[in-house]
Protein backbone atom coordinates (compact mmCIF):
# COMPACT_ATOMS: atom_id res chain seq x y z
CA UNK A 1 0.00 0.00 0.00
CA UNK A 2 1.30 3.44 -0.94
CA UNK A 3 1.06 6.55 1.25
CA UNK A 4 1.49 10.23 0.43
CA UNK A 5 2.27 12.98 2.92
CA UNK A 6 2.08 16.68 2.07
CA UNK A 7 3.53 19.34 4.35
CA UNK A 8 3.75 23.12 4.49
CA UNK A 9 3.23 25.79 7.14
CA UNK A 10 -0.57 25.69 6.83
CA UNK A 11 -1.13 21.97 6.30
CA UNK A 12 0.30 18.58 7.21
CA UNK A 13 -1.69 15.55 6.05
CA UNK A 14 -1.01 11.96 5.12
CA UNK A 15 -3.14 9.77 2.85
CA UNK A 16 -3.37 6.11 1.92
CA UNK A 17 -3.74 5.78 -1.84
CA UNK A 18 -6.52 3.51 -3.11
CA UNK A 19 -4.76 3.16 -6.47
CA UNK A 20 -1.45 4.11 -8.00
CA UNK A 21 -2.26 7.62 -9.20
CA UNK A 22 -2.73 10.99 -7.52
CA UNK A 23 -2.48 14.69 -8.31
CA UNK A 24 -1.30 17.88 -6.66
CA UNK A 25 -3.17 21.17 -7.05
CA UNK A 26 -1.93 24.59 -6.04
CA UNK A 27 -3.81 25.88 -2.99
CA UNK A 28 -2.52 29.45 -2.62
CA UNK A 29 -0.49 31.05 -5.38
CA UNK A 30 1.04 33.61 -3.02
CA UNK A 31 2.70 31.02 -0.77
CA UNK A 32 3.21 28.30 -3.41
CA UNK A 33 1.42 25.67 -1.30
CA UNK A 34 -0.09 22.52 -2.75
CA UNK A 35 -2.56 19.82 -1.66
CA UNK A 36 -3.39 16.28 -2.78
CA UNK A 37 -6.53 15.94 -4.91
CA UNK A 38 -8.26 13.12 -6.73
CA UNK A 39 -6.34 12.37 -9.91
CA UNK A 40 -9.58 11.39 -11.69
CA UNK A 41 -10.81 14.99 -11.45
CA UNK A 42 -7.81 16.13 -13.53
CA UNK A 43 -8.03 19.76 -12.28
CA UNK A 44 -6.50 22.43 -14.50
CA UNK A 45 -2.87 23.17 -13.68
CA UNK A 46 -2.47 20.09 -11.49
CA UNK A 47 0.58 17.84 -11.38
CA UNK A 48 -0.18 14.20 -12.19
CA UNK A 49 1.77 11.32 -10.65
CA UNK A 50 1.84 7.57 -11.19
CA UNK A 51 3.45 4.90 -9.00
CA UNK A 52 4.84 1.74 -10.57
CA UNK A 53 7.33 -1.00 -9.74
CA UNK A 54 10.13 1.30 -10.78
CA UNK A 55 9.05 4.13 -8.47
CA UNK A 56 7.26 7.49 -8.63
CA UNK A 57 6.83 9.12 -12.02
CA UNK A 58 5.45 12.56 -12.94
CA UNK A 59 3.19 12.11 -15.98
CA UNK A 60 1.84 15.67 -16.20
CA UNK A 61 4.20 18.42 -15.10
CA UNK A 62 3.39 22.05 -15.98
CA UNK A 63 6.57 23.77 -17.18
CA UNK A 64 6.03 26.76 -14.88
CA UNK A 65 6.07 24.48 -11.82
CA UNK A 66 9.62 23.38 -10.96
CA UNK A 67 9.87 20.36 -8.64
CA UNK A 68 13.07 19.30 -6.93
CA UNK A 69 14.19 16.18 -5.12
CA UNK A 70 15.41 16.40 -1.54
CA UNK A 71 19.02 16.63 -2.75
CA UNK A 72 18.18 19.60 -4.99
CA UNK A 73 18.04 17.78 -8.35
CA UNK A 74 15.08 18.74 -10.58
CA UNK A 75 12.31 16.22 -11.18
CA UNK A 76 12.09 15.18 -14.83
CA UNK A 77 8.68 14.30 -16.26
CA UNK A 78 8.47 10.60 -17.13
CA UNK A 79 11.64 9.69 -15.19
CA UNK A 80 10.91 7.22 -12.31
CA UNK A 81 12.23 7.99 -8.82
CA UNK A 82 12.82 5.13 -6.38
CA UNK A 83 10.60 5.00 -3.27
CA UNK A 84 10.60 6.36 -0.70
CA UNK A 85 11.16 9.76 -2.25
CA UNK A 86 10.87 13.36 -1.07
CA UNK A 87 9.96 16.26 -3.36
CA UNK A 88 9.83 20.04 -2.90
CA UNK A 89 7.37 22.31 -4.69
CA UNK A 90 7.97 25.85 -3.49
CA UNK A 91 6.94 25.93 0.18
CA UNK A 92 5.40 22.45 0.00
CA UNK A 93 7.15 19.14 0.73
CA UNK A 94 5.86 15.81 -0.55
CA UNK A 95 6.85 12.31 0.51
CA UNK A 96 5.70 9.10 -1.17
CA UNK A 97 6.48 5.78 0.49
CA UNK A 98 5.53 2.13 0.70
CA UNK A 99 4.21 0.97 4.08
CA UNK A 100 6.69 -1.57 5.43
CA UNK A 101 6.96 -3.15 8.84
CA UNK A 102 9.66 -1.37 10.88
CA UNK A 103 12.83 -3.27 11.72
CA UNK A 104 13.46 -4.61 15.24
CA UNK A 105 11.24 -2.40 17.38
CA UNK A 106 11.55 -3.11 21.10
CA UNK A 107 8.87 -2.52 23.74
CA UNK A 108 9.81 -0.21 26.61
CA UNK A 109 10.24 -2.39 29.70
CA UNK A 110 9.61 -1.25 33.25
CA UNK A 111 13.16 -2.05 34.37
CA UNK A 112 14.91 0.06 31.76
CA UNK A 113 14.63 3.31 33.69
CA UNK A 114 16.02 2.07 36.99
CA UNK A 115 18.84 0.22 35.23
CA UNK A 116 19.99 3.25 33.27
CA UNK A 117 19.77 5.71 36.14
CA UNK A 118 21.74 3.43 38.47
CA UNK A 119 25.01 3.91 36.57
CA UNK A 120 26.99 6.88 35.34
CA UNK A 121 26.61 7.98 31.76
CA UNK A 122 27.86 10.16 29.00
CA UNK A 123 26.71 11.48 25.66
CA UNK A 124 29.06 9.28 23.70
CA UNK A 125 27.45 8.04 20.49
CA UNK A 126 28.23 4.43 21.45
CA UNK A 127 26.76 4.73 24.94
CA UNK A 128 23.09 4.22 25.70
CA UNK A 129 23.21 6.37 28.83
CA UNK A 130 22.60 10.14 28.77
CA UNK A 131 24.71 12.44 30.92
CA UNK A 132 23.44 13.86 34.19
CA UNK A 133 23.16 17.29 32.57
CA UNK A 134 20.98 15.87 29.81
CA UNK A 135 18.68 14.14 32.33
CA UNK A 136 18.40 17.37 34.34
CA UNK A 137 17.38 19.28 31.19
CA UNK A 138 14.80 16.60 30.39
CA UNK A 139 13.19 16.85 33.81
CA UNK A 140 13.17 20.65 33.74
CA UNK A 141 11.57 20.79 30.29
CA UNK A 142 9.07 18.08 31.22
CA UNK A 143 7.89 20.19 34.13
CA UNK A 144 7.43 23.18 31.84
CA UNK A 145 5.49 21.00 29.41
CA UNK A 146 3.07 19.88 32.13
CA UNK A 147 2.49 23.46 33.23
CA UNK A 148 2.29 25.20 29.89
CA UNK A 149 1.66 23.12 26.82
CA UNK A 150 -1.91 22.06 27.63
CA UNK A 151 -2.99 25.67 27.61
CA UNK A 152 -1.16 26.55 24.40
CA UNK A 153 -3.09 27.59 21.33
CA UNK A 154 -1.03 25.18 19.17
CA UNK A 155 -1.11 22.36 21.68
CA UNK A 156 -0.18 19.45 19.42
CA UNK A 157 2.58 21.32 17.59
CA UNK A 158 4.09 22.42 20.90
CA UNK A 159 4.03 18.84 22.19
CA UNK A 160 5.79 17.67 19.03
CA UNK A 161 8.35 20.45 19.43
CA UNK A 162 9.10 19.18 22.94
CA UNK A 163 10.05 15.79 21.47
CA UNK A 164 12.48 17.48 19.08
CA UNK A 165 14.01 20.17 21.31
CA UNK A 166 14.13 18.24 24.58
CA UNK A 167 14.41 14.56 23.68
CA UNK A 168 16.74 15.34 20.79
CA UNK A 169 14.74 13.71 18.00
CA UNK A 170 15.00 14.97 14.44
CA UNK A 171 11.24 15.08 13.79
CA UNK A 172 8.06 14.36 15.72
CA UNK A 173 4.33 13.97 15.07
CA UNK A 174 1.28 13.87 17.28
CA UNK A 175 -1.17 11.62 15.45
CA UNK A 176 -4.79 11.13 16.49
CA UNK A 177 -6.56 7.78 16.25
CA UNK A 178 -10.21 7.88 15.27
CA UNK A 179 -12.35 5.24 13.52
CA UNK A 180 -9.21 3.10 13.15
CA UNK A 181 -7.53 5.84 11.11
CA UNK A 182 -4.39 7.80 12.01
CA UNK A 183 -4.39 11.52 11.22
CA UNK A 184 -1.72 14.15 11.87
CA UNK A 185 -2.81 16.53 14.64
CA UNK A 186 0.48 18.41 14.95
CA UNK A 187 4.12 18.09 13.99
CA UNK A 188 7.59 19.56 14.31
CA UNK A 189 9.84 19.02 11.26
CA UNK A 190 12.98 21.18 11.45
CA UNK A 191 14.42 19.43 8.34
CA UNK A 192 11.55 18.41 6.04
CA UNK A 193 14.06 17.33 3.39
CA UNK A 194 14.69 14.28 5.61
CA UNK A 195 11.03 13.21 5.56
CA UNK A 196 7.52 14.45 6.29
CA UNK A 197 5.66 11.13 6.57
CA UNK A 198 5.19 8.70 9.45
CA UNK A 199 5.29 4.93 9.04
CA UNK A 200 1.73 3.72 9.59
CA UNK A 201 3.01 0.14 9.92
CA UNK A 202 4.78 1.20 13.13
CA UNK A 203 1.49 2.50 14.46
CA UNK A 204 -0.12 -0.86 13.67
CA UNK A 205 2.38 -2.38 16.08
CA UNK A 206 1.15 0.13 18.66
CA UNK A 207 -2.46 -0.82 17.99
CA UNK A 208 -1.71 -4.50 18.61
CA UNK A 209 0.20 -3.81 21.84
CA UNK A 210 -0.35 -0.25 23.13
CA UNK A 211 2.93 0.34 24.95
CA UNK A 212 5.89 2.53 24.03
CA UNK A 213 8.11 1.06 21.29
CA UNK A 214 11.53 2.20 20.11
CA UNK A 215 14.35 1.25 17.71
CA UNK A 216 17.91 1.07 19.05
CA UNK A 217 19.79 0.82 15.70
CA UNK A 218 23.47 -0.27 16.03
CA UNK A 219 25.79 2.10 14.24
CA UNK A 220 27.57 -0.71 12.34
CA UNK A 221 24.42 -1.90 10.59
CA UNK A 222 22.91 1.45 9.59
CA UNK A 223 21.57 1.51 6.02
CA UNK A 224 22.27 4.55 3.86
CA UNK A 225 18.96 6.18 4.77
CA UNK A 226 17.82 4.78 8.09
CA UNK A 227 15.55 6.17 10.78
CA UNK A 228 15.25 5.09 14.38
CA UNK A 229 11.61 5.25 15.47
CA UNK A 230 9.91 5.76 18.82
CA UNK A 231 6.15 5.63 19.35
CA UNK A 232 4.19 6.00 22.58
CA UNK A 233 0.43 5.56 23.08
CA UNK A 234 -1.93 8.28 24.31
CA UNK A 235 -5.00 7.05 26.19
CA UNK A 236 -8.29 8.79 26.95
CA UNK A 237 -9.96 8.86 30.37
CA UNK A 238 -11.47 5.41 29.69
CA UNK A 239 -8.16 3.79 28.81
CA UNK A 240 -8.82 3.71 25.07
CA UNK A 241 -6.08 4.42 22.54
CA UNK A 242 -6.82 7.91 21.23
CA UNK A 243 -3.52 9.23 19.85
CA UNK A 244 0.21 8.59 19.70
CA UNK A 245 3.50 10.44 19.90
CA UNK A 246 5.68 9.43 16.95
CA UNK A 247 9.31 10.47 16.63
CA UNK A 248 12.32 9.69 14.44
CA UNK A 249 16.05 10.04 14.66
CA UNK A 250 17.89 10.09 11.33
CA UNK A 251 21.25 8.41 10.77
CA UNK A 252 22.35 11.16 8.41
CA UNK A 253 22.94 14.76 9.43
CA UNK A 254 24.58 16.14 12.58
CA UNK A 255 22.92 13.85 15.12
CA UNK A 256 25.66 11.58 16.52
CA UNK A 257 23.28 9.15 18.21
CA UNK A 258 22.75 5.88 16.39
CA UNK A 259 19.26 5.09 17.64
CA UNK A 260 16.73 5.82 20.36
CA UNK A 261 17.88 5.04 23.88
CA UNK A 262 15.52 3.47 26.44
CA UNK A 263 15.55 6.53 28.67
CA UNK A 264 14.66 8.70 25.68
CA UNK A 265 11.80 6.35 24.92
CA UNK A 266 10.73 6.73 28.54
CA UNK A 267 10.71 10.51 28.12
CA UNK A 268 8.58 10.18 24.98
CA UNK A 269 6.22 8.06 27.05
CA UNK A 270 6.08 10.87 29.61
CA UNK A 271 5.30 13.26 26.75
CA UNK A 272 2.45 10.96 25.67
CA UNK A 273 1.01 11.10 29.19
CA UNK A 274 1.19 14.90 29.08
CA UNK A 275 -0.56 14.88 25.72
CA UNK A 276 -3.27 12.66 27.23
CA UNK A 277 -3.75 15.14 30.06
CA UNK A 278 -3.83 18.00 27.56
CA UNK A 279 -6.40 16.27 25.35
CA UNK A 280 -8.57 15.59 28.40
CA UNK A 281 -8.31 19.23 29.35
CA UNK A 282 -9.14 20.39 25.82
CA UNK A 283 -12.15 18.04 25.74
CA UNK A 284 -13.33 19.34 29.09
CA UNK A 285 -12.88 22.96 28.03
CA UNK A 286 -14.69 22.29 24.75
CA UNK A 287 -17.59 20.65 26.54
CA UNK A 288 -17.63 23.42 29.13
CA UNK A 289 -17.71 26.05 26.37
CA UNK A 290 -20.54 24.22 24.60
CA UNK A 291 -22.52 23.99 27.84
CA UNK A 292 -21.84 27.66 28.61
CA UNK A 293 -23.15 28.71 25.18
CA UNK A 294 -26.35 26.71 25.77
CA UNK A 295 -26.80 28.18 29.24
CA UNK A 296 -26.10 31.73 28.11
CA UNK A 297 -28.92 31.44 25.60
CA UNK A 298 -31.26 31.32 28.61
CA UNK A 299 -29.30 33.10 31.37
CA UNK A 300 -26.90 35.94 31.86
CA UNK A 301 -23.20 34.97 31.60
CA UNK A 302 -22.84 35.26 35.40
CA UNK A 303 -25.73 32.88 36.11
CA UNK A 304 -24.65 30.52 33.34
CA UNK A 305 -21.18 30.33 34.87
CA UNK A 306 -22.64 29.62 38.31
CA UNK A 307 -24.84 26.79 37.06
CA UNK A 308 -21.90 25.32 35.16
CA UNK A 309 -19.74 25.41 38.30
CA UNK A 310 -22.58 24.16 40.53
CA UNK A 311 -24.60 21.66 38.46
CA UNK A 312 -26.23 20.46 41.67
CA UNK A 313 -28.24 23.71 41.65
CA UNK A 314 -30.36 22.23 38.85
CA UNK A 315 -31.47 19.37 41.12
CA UNK A 316 -33.76 21.68 43.09
CA UNK A 317 -33.29 23.54 46.36
CA UNK A 318 -35.64 25.44 48.65
CA UNK A 319 -34.86 29.15 48.59
CA UNK A 320 -36.51 32.42 49.51
CA UNK A 321 -36.96 34.13 46.14
CA UNK A 322 -38.69 37.10 44.55
CA UNK A 323 -40.79 36.27 41.50
CA UNK A 324 -41.98 38.82 38.92
CA UNK A 325 -44.63 38.35 36.25
CA UNK A 326 -44.93 41.02 33.54
CA UNK A 327 -47.74 41.04 30.98
CA UNK A 328 -48.44 43.29 28.00
CA UNK A 329 -51.97 44.60 28.49
CA UNK A 330 -54.50 44.70 25.67
CA UNK A 331 -52.43 42.44 23.47
CA UNK A 332 -55.33 40.40 22.07
CA UNK A 333 -57.09 43.32 20.33
CA UNK A 334 -53.67 44.68 19.37
CA UNK A 335 -52.77 41.37 17.67
CA UNK A 336 -56.08 41.43 15.81
CA UNK A 337 -55.38 44.92 14.44
CA UNK A 338 -51.79 44.33 13.28
CA UNK A 339 -50.46 42.18 10.44
CA UNK A 340 -48.79 38.98 11.75
CA UNK A 341 -45.32 40.20 10.77
CA UNK A 342 -45.78 43.49 12.65
CA UNK A 343 -47.22 41.69 15.65
CA UNK A 344 -44.21 39.37 15.70
CA UNK A 345 -41.76 42.25 15.44
CA UNK A 346 -43.52 44.29 18.14
CA UNK A 347 -43.42 41.41 20.61
CA UNK A 348 -39.76 40.92 19.77
CA UNK A 349 -39.00 44.55 20.61
CA UNK A 350 -40.95 44.39 23.86
CA UNK A 351 -39.42 41.11 25.06
CA UNK A 352 -35.90 42.19 24.11
CA UNK A 353 -36.29 45.35 26.16
CA UNK A 354 -37.82 43.56 29.14
CA UNK A 355 -35.16 40.86 29.07
CA UNK A 356 -32.26 43.29 29.04
CA UNK A 357 -33.72 45.25 31.96
CA UNK A 358 -34.30 42.11 34.05
CA UNK A 359 -30.73 40.92 33.43
CA UNK A 360 -29.27 44.36 34.16
CA UNK A 361 -30.91 44.15 37.58
CA UNK A 362 -29.48 40.71 38.29
CA UNK A 363 -32.62 38.74 37.47
CA UNK A 364 -33.05 35.45 35.66
CA UNK A 365 -35.61 35.33 32.86
CA UNK A 366 -37.25 31.98 33.54
CA UNK A 367 -39.73 31.85 30.69
CA UNK A 368 -41.72 33.74 28.09
CA UNK A 369 -45.42 33.12 27.77
CA UNK A 370 -47.27 34.74 24.87
CA UNK A 371 -47.11 38.44 25.66
CA UNK A 372 -45.35 38.23 29.01
CA UNK A 373 -42.42 36.88 30.95
CA UNK A 374 -41.51 35.35 34.30
CA UNK A 375 -38.37 36.54 36.11
CA UNK A 376 -36.62 35.40 39.29
CA UNK A 377 -34.23 36.84 41.87
CA UNK A 378 -32.04 35.26 44.60
CA UNK A 379 -31.46 32.07 42.64
CA UNK A 380 -29.15 30.59 41.73
CA UNK A 381 -26.94 33.44 43.00
CA UNK A 382 -27.47 34.75 46.52
CA UNK A 383 -28.90 38.29 46.41
CA UNK A 384 -29.74 39.59 49.91
CA UNK A 385 -31.52 42.63 48.43
CA UNK A 386 -33.60 40.61 45.94
CA UNK A 387 -36.91 42.44 46.68
CA UNK A 388 -35.19 45.77 45.92
CA UNK A 389 -33.69 44.38 42.72
CA UNK A 390 -37.06 43.10 41.51
CA UNK A 391 -38.82 46.35 42.36
CA UNK A 392 -36.13 48.43 40.63
CA UNK A 393 -36.45 46.23 37.57
CA UNK A 394 -40.24 46.57 37.61
CA UNK A 395 -40.10 50.38 37.69
CA UNK A 396 -37.59 50.43 34.83
CA UNK A 397 -39.73 47.96 32.85
CA UNK A 398 -42.65 50.35 33.11
CA UNK A 399 -40.39 53.25 32.14
CA UNK A 400 -39.34 51.47 28.95
CA UNK A 401 -42.88 51.31 27.53
CA UNK A 402 -43.14 54.95 26.32
CA UNK A 403 -40.03 54.60 24.14
CA UNK A 404 -41.32 51.41 22.53
CA UNK A 405 -44.73 53.02 22.05
CA UNK A 406 -43.11 55.99 20.35
CA UNK A 407 -41.19 53.69 18.03
CA UNK A 408 -44.43 51.97 17.00
CA UNK A 409 -46.81 54.93 17.25
CA UNK A 410 -47.72 54.90 13.55
CA UNK A 411 -49.07 51.36 13.85
CA UNK A 412 -50.59 51.48 17.34
CA UNK A 413 -53.93 52.89 18.42
CA UNK A 414 -52.52 53.97 21.78
CA UNK A 415 -49.58 53.61 24.16
CA UNK A 416 -48.42 50.18 25.28
CA UNK A 417 -49.15 49.28 28.89
CA UNK A 418 -47.55 46.71 31.16
CA UNK A 419 -48.97 44.97 34.21
CA UNK A 420 -46.52 43.62 36.79
CA UNK A 421 -47.03 41.38 39.82
CA UNK A 422 -44.32 40.62 42.41
CA UNK A 423 -44.25 38.19 45.33
CA UNK A 424 -41.48 37.08 47.70
CA UNK A 425 -41.55 33.68 49.33
CA UNK A 426 -40.12 30.16 49.48
CA UNK A 427 -39.92 28.10 46.29
CA UNK A 428 -38.17 25.00 45.04
CA UNK A 429 -35.70 26.29 42.46
CA UNK A 430 -33.92 24.14 39.89
CA UNK A 431 -34.63 22.59 36.53
CA UNK A 432 -38.31 23.45 36.07
CA UNK A 433 -38.24 21.91 32.59
CA UNK A 434 -37.23 18.38 31.64
CA UNK A 435 -33.96 16.52 31.23
CA UNK A 436 -34.13 17.03 27.47
CA UNK A 437 -35.14 20.70 27.66
CA UNK A 438 -33.53 22.68 30.44
CA UNK A 439 -35.42 25.53 32.09
CA UNK A 440 -34.04 26.90 35.33
CA UNK A 441 -36.78 28.35 37.51
CA UNK A 442 -39.04 28.11 40.56
CA UNK A 443 -41.95 25.82 41.36
CA UNK A 444 -44.55 26.09 44.10
CA UNK A 445 -47.19 28.34 45.59
CA UNK A 446 -44.95 31.41 45.42
CA UNK A 447 -45.06 31.27 41.64
CA UNK A 448 -48.82 30.79 41.61
CA UNK A 449 -49.37 33.70 43.97
CA UNK A 450 -47.14 36.04 41.92
CA UNK A 451 -49.16 35.14 38.82
CA UNK A 452 -52.44 35.90 40.64
CA UNK A 453 -51.05 39.25 41.80
CA UNK A 454 -50.10 40.18 38.24
CA UNK A 455 -53.65 39.37 37.08
CA UNK A 456 -55.00 41.53 39.92
CA UNK A 457 -52.98 44.51 38.72
CA UNK A 458 -55.31 44.91 35.74
CA UNK A 459 -58.47 45.07 37.87
CA UNK A 460 -56.83 47.39 40.36
CA UNK A 461 -55.80 49.55 37.40
CA UNK A 462 -52.25 49.69 38.71
CA UNK A 463 -49.13 49.00 36.63
CA UNK A 464 -47.31 47.44 39.59
CA UNK A 465 -48.73 45.34 42.42
CA UNK A 466 -46.87 43.35 45.07
CA UNK A 467 -47.65 41.33 48.15
CA UNK A 468 -46.91 42.33 51.74
CA UNK A 469 -44.06 39.80 51.92
CA UNK A 470 -42.23 41.79 49.23
CA UNK A 471 -43.26 45.21 50.53
CA UNK A 472 -41.95 44.53 54.04
CA UNK A 473 -38.47 43.75 52.72
CA UNK A 474 -38.04 46.85 50.56
CA UNK A 475 -35.50 49.42 51.69
CA UNK A 476 -35.78 53.21 51.82
CA UNK A 477 -35.16 53.35 48.06
CA UNK A 478 -38.93 52.99 47.69
CA UNK A 479 -42.10 54.06 49.41
CA UNK A 480 -45.26 52.00 49.14
CA UNK A 481 -49.02 52.31 49.22
CA UNK A 482 -51.38 49.63 50.46
CA UNK A 483 -53.91 49.20 47.63
CA UNK A 484 -56.35 46.96 49.51
CA UNK A 485 -56.85 43.64 51.21
CA UNK A 486 -58.08 41.35 48.48
CA UNK A 487 -59.47 37.86 48.00
CA UNK A 488 -57.82 36.52 44.85
CA UNK A 489 -59.29 33.76 42.70
CA UNK A 490 -58.05 30.32 43.69
CA UNK A 491 -56.71 31.46 47.06
CA UNK A 492 -58.42 30.62 50.33
CA UNK A 493 -57.23 33.57 52.42
CA UNK A 494 -57.20 37.27 51.55
CA UNK A 495 -53.86 39.04 51.15
CA UNK A 496 -52.68 42.61 51.38
CA UNK A 497 -51.68 44.16 48.07
CA UNK A 498 -49.32 47.11 47.64
CA UNK A 499 -47.90 49.28 44.93
CA UNK A 500 -44.50 50.98 45.06
CA UNK A 501 -42.87 54.19 43.88
CA UNK A 502 -39.26 55.39 43.74
CA UNK A 503 -38.28 57.47 46.76
CA UNK A 504 -37.43 60.31 44.36
CA UNK A 505 -41.16 60.77 43.61
CA UNK A 506 -42.21 61.13 47.26
CA UNK A 507 -42.74 64.88 47.23
CA UNK A 508 -44.90 64.85 44.09
CA UNK A 509 -47.31 62.04 44.95
CA UNK A 510 -47.33 61.80 48.75
CA UNK A 511 -50.43 63.94 49.23
CA UNK A 512 -52.41 61.79 46.79
CA UNK A 513 -51.22 58.62 48.51
CA UNK A 514 -52.24 59.97 51.92
CA UNK A 515 -55.66 60.87 50.55
CA UNK A 516 -56.08 57.37 49.09
CA UNK A 517 -55.00 55.73 52.37
CA UNK A 518 -57.62 57.78 54.22
CA UNK A 519 -60.31 56.75 51.70
CA UNK A 520 -59.28 53.10 52.07
CA UNK A 521 -59.61 53.36 55.85
CA UNK A 522 -63.11 54.79 55.41
CA UNK A 523 -64.04 51.95 53.03
CA UNK A 524 -62.73 49.25 55.37
CA UNK A 525 -64.60 50.74 58.39
CA UNK A 526 -67.86 50.77 56.42
CA UNK A 527 -68.09 54.54 55.83
CA UNK A 528 -68.79 53.94 52.15
CA UNK A 529 -70.37 57.31 51.24
CA UNK A 530 -67.46 59.27 52.70
CA UNK A 531 -65.00 56.93 51.01
CA UNK A 532 -66.78 57.29 47.66
CA UNK A 533 -66.73 61.09 47.88
CA UNK A 534 -63.02 61.20 48.71
CA UNK A 535 -62.20 58.69 45.98
CA UNK A 536 -64.20 60.62 43.37
CA UNK A 537 -62.15 63.72 44.12
CA UNK A 538 -58.94 61.71 43.89
CA UNK A 539 -59.88 60.13 40.53
CA UNK A 540 -60.02 63.59 38.99
CA UNK A 541 -56.34 64.12 39.78
CA UNK A 542 -55.09 61.12 37.76
CA UNK A 543 -54.29 57.41 38.03
CA UNK A 544 -51.31 57.43 40.39
CA UNK A 545 -53.35 55.41 42.89
CA UNK A 546 -55.98 52.67 42.55
CA UNK A 547 -58.63 55.29 43.34
CA UNK A 548 -60.61 54.65 40.17
CA UNK A 549 -60.95 50.94 40.95
CA UNK A 550 -61.90 51.47 44.58
CA UNK A 551 -64.38 54.23 43.67
CA UNK A 552 -66.25 51.85 41.35
CA UNK A 553 -66.05 49.05 43.87
CA UNK A 554 -67.38 51.32 46.64
CA UNK A 555 -70.24 52.46 44.39
CA UNK A 556 -71.14 48.81 43.82
CA UNK A 557 -71.17 48.19 47.55
CA UNK A 558 -73.40 51.21 48.15
CA UNK A 559 -75.74 50.11 45.35
CA UNK A 560 -76.03 46.68 46.90
CA UNK A 561 -76.69 48.05 50.35
CA UNK A 562 -79.48 50.19 48.93
CA UNK A 563 -81.06 47.13 47.33
CA UNK A 564 -80.28 48.15 43.79
CA UNK A 565 -78.75 45.68 41.37
CA UNK A 566 -75.10 46.43 40.76
CA UNK A 567 -74.16 46.59 37.10
CA UNK A 568 -70.43 46.75 37.76
CA UNK A 569 -68.43 43.75 36.60
CA UNK A 570 -66.67 43.57 39.94
CA UNK A 571 -68.40 41.25 42.34
CA UNK A 572 -69.79 43.15 45.36
CA UNK A 573 -68.66 41.86 48.72
CA UNK A 574 -69.54 43.15 52.17
CA UNK A 575 -66.77 43.89 54.64
CA UNK A 576 -63.25 45.26 54.35
CA UNK A 577 -61.96 42.62 51.94
CA UNK A 578 -62.12 43.32 48.22
CA UNK A 579 -63.04 40.27 46.18
CA UNK A 580 -61.49 40.24 42.74
CA UNK A 581 -62.95 38.21 39.92
CA UNK A 582 -60.97 35.71 37.84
Amino acid sequence: MFEVAVYHDLLHKQFCLAGNRFALQKKTSEQQTWEVVDEAENPQGSIQFRISNTGLEAIALPPETPIHLADGRPLVCGEPIALPCILQLGATWLEVLVCEAPRSMAPLLGGDLAELLSSAGSDDSNCLRPSAATVAKWLSDAGQLHRAVAGSKDFYAEAARFAVDTVGLDAAWIVSYDNQQWQIAGSCLPSPQNGVAFNSAALEVLEQKPVAWYQPIPAATQPARAQALVVAPVFDLHGNLTAAVYGVRNTQGNNRRAGVRPLEARLVQLLAESVAAGIARIDQETEAARTRVLLEQAFSPTVAKYIQQHPESLAGQLKDVTVLFADLRGYTPLAESLPPADCYALLGDVMESLTQIVMQHGGVVVDYYGDGLLALWNAPLEQPNHPDLACSAAIELLGAMPDISEKWHTRLNGPLELGIGIHTGPAHVGNAGTRSRLKYGPRGNTVNLASRVQAASKQLQLPLVMTASTQKKLTSKFFTLRACTAKLPGLENPIELYTAYPASEATTVKSKLDQYSHALDLFETGELESAEHLLSELVKTGHTTPANFLAHYTAAQISRSQGRRAVDKIAAHSGSVVELSG
